[in-house]
């Protein structure tokens, strides 16, 4: 009996260092929290015109359209960095405008790779790195 109380209170305590350890254990920001934005910039690229491609941030789930569907997944954000978990999309094929599918995965395999993030006036800002980076605009339903 006391080998199984040993056990569960040796798990129970690798549990917590795990969890303590995790760079983002914390549940995402307050300051994203209920926010809308919509994509100024890939890169320093614009997006293809007609296209909308947004992001909100809500209950520590992200959702938004990006270009041709509309995705969803949790996030977590910790200071100035964030990461995304899976993200799920609608599956729509969508012809017009022309490259909106290239565009579309780009920017969700984007997301994936982001790793810090600024808020600088009515832009939201998500870094991979100093250059790489999506820029947005306050959405003004916000």
């Amino acid at each position: 009996m006391n080998t199984v109380r040993n056990n569960f209170i040796l798990i129970m305590i690798l549990g917590l260092m795990v969890t303590s350890c995790s760079e983002f254990s914390g549940t995402a920001a307050d300051e994203l929290e209920g926010t809308k934005w919509n994509l100024l910039h890939i890169r320093k690229s614009i997006p293809i015109p007609d296209s909308i491609i947004t992001i909100e941030f809500e209950d520590d789930e992200v959702r938004g359209t990006s270009g041709c569907n509309t995705y969803f997944g949790e996030y977590k954000s910790k200071g100035n960095k964030i990461s995304f978990g899976v993200l799920a999309a609608t599956e729509m094929a969508c012809l017009n405008p022309e490259g909106i599918m290239v565009q579309e995965q780009e920017y969700l395999s984007f997301l994936s790779e982001i790793v810090t993030y600024s808020i600088e006036g009515d832009r939201l800002i998500l870094k991979k790195t100093l250059q790489d980076q999506l820029t947005f605009e306050m959405a003004l339903d916000n």
